[in-house]
Formats: structure tokens, sequence, C-alpha cells
């Protein structure tokens, strides 16, 4: 190997250490005159960092982080004819066509012993069927739920009866201390989808509201047992603007299950969403 090679492999291993452990994210902030664009931002959990990646003419979705490299999907909606897999080197800012964009991903859940949505955590289980929810022990019943707190009408005479909102996403954190349950949200509709997150503490099996957020935008952070989720999209004046103009809003949110705590990551008038955890 020569000593080229040898300074780019070690360089390569530093940037990969670097990135490991933080979250990418897809970031607009808006301007008051002339086009924005959603960039790749990077937000460091342990210092709390946030950090602006790529500042190209280009739209950046669903950044992907391993091994110090960046994927993303670029086109003027996140997924339209147009769209193209690139490829951002952080080290040199270089950023590429590399193919088709992959398929949009499917959270379509996997029906298990006759559970709707199902997850397991070593003898832990967890059960959704509709509203219901049911958690095991080694085969042992030790908590029970029906996650139906709305009403809804349900006819065209103003009729009050049960919302059809379904538990869709079970997911452990990585400790198995907490469920976080995903139910298909009161508000969600087409343009704008969201859940209604809950979290079941394993020890009590106490659940605990955490938010209405983005269809699936959502994410437990290893070591620190908190989540980071995306608040659903709404709109809002773009100040200094020479016309009246709204623009679309998302937010970062850390909650902490253990304290009931959140804390806001962005603010402002700025397109927050697409987080995920970079590894090695």
């Amino acid at each position: 190997m020569g000593t080229s090679q040898l300074v780019i492999l070690i360089l390569s291993f530093l940037l990969a250490s670097s990135l490991s452990g933080q979250v990418v994210f897809s970031r607009r902030a808006y301007k008051e005159l002339g086009p924005s664009y959603q960039q790749i931002w990077i937000w460091n959990p342990s210092s709390g960092v946030l950090k602006a990646l790529t500042h190209s003419p280009r739209n950046h979705f669903l950044p992907t982080c391993t091994g110090g490299k960046i994927t993303f999907v670029s086109s003027e909606e996140e997924w339209d004819d147009n769209s193209k897999l690139w490829s951002f080197d952080p080290a040199s800012g270089e950023e590429r066509v590399i193919g088709p964009p992959p398929m949009p991903p499917s959270h379509e859940p996997t029906p298990k012993n006759g559970c709707y949505a199902f997850a397991n955590a070593g003898s832990l289980e967890a059960c959704g069927k509709d509203e219901d929810l049911s958690v095991s022990r080694a085969g042992k019943l030790i908590g029970q739920f029906n996650i139906q707190t709305n009403e809804c009408p349900i006819d065209d005479r103003g009729t009050i009866g049960k919302c059809d909102t379904p538990i869709l996403s079970l997911e452990w954190s990585p400790d198995a201390k907490w469920l976080l349950v995903g139910e298909l949200g009161l508000n969600t509709n087409s343009t704008a989808p969201q859940f209604d997150y809950y979290v079941v503490e394993a020890a009590t099996m106490k659940l605990t509201k955490v938010a209405s957020a983005s269809e699936y935008d959502i994410l437990w952070l290893p070591g620190r047992e908190e989540l980071l989720y995306t608040t659903p999209e709404d709109l809002a004046p773009l100040p200094g603007a020479r016309r009246e103009r709204n623009v679309w809003v998302q937010q970062l949110i850390l909650f902490d299950p253990a304290t009931g705590k959140s804390t806001a990551i962005t603010s402002g008038v700025t397109n927050n969403f697409d987080a995920s955890l970079c590894s090695r």
C-alpha cells in the first residue's frame, strides 16, 4: 500500500469515527429573497452542536451516513421521476450522482402471532391489534392497554364514536427499558401524515404520551434512552419577504421518557426532517 493510499485510509477512518453516533438530517433555512434548498446538517447529541455540511444549489433528502460517507436523494420533490441517488464526501465536499434512487422505504408491518404490529426484545414481547396493546414477558402477560382516547364524528349527522386510529408500529429502546408505540394520528391527512406516539416503561407498565409527530420520523438515540422526533408539517409566515408568503416548517424535538421533558433541537422558520443516525 502506497503512502497516499494509507493517508486516505487513515483520514477515512478518522472521519467515520468523528461522525459515528451523530445525527444527519435534511434542513432548509428559508431566505427572504432567492431560492433555498434542503441541505444536509448534522447534530451531535453529546455536545449539542448543529452544523451545516452542504451548501450546494440542490435539495438533499433522506441523508444516510455510513463509514464517513453520506448518501442522499435529490430532486424537486422527495420522490419523483427525476430523483437520483447522490454521494457526499464530508472530507472533500464533493457531491456526485451514483445511480437511481432506492425504492421509497416501506413501513408496512409484518403480522406475527395474530398481531398487526409486533416487537420483541429478549423475553419481552409487544402486540398491537387495532387500538389494543399487550405486553408480555416470557409468555406471561404483564401489561394491557386500550389506547383510544379520541372521539370522532362517524357520520354526516354528527354522531360521535370511536376513531379509527390503529397501532401501526412498535419498537423497543436499545436496552429494552421502554416500548415506543406509534398509533395512527387523530389529525393525520394525505399531505401531512402523522402518528400519535406513546412510550411504555417496561418496569412499571406506565403509559405516557410522547407527542403527535411526523409519521415514522422518530428514532431512539442509543446509550441515551431518548427519542428524536419530527413535528408535523405546519405553515408559517416568512418574515421580511416583500409579499406575504407562507412556508412549510418542521422541527426536531428531543424527548426524555424518564422525565417527560421535551427539548427543541431546531427552531425558527426552517424545515427539518429525515433524521438518521450515523454508524461506523
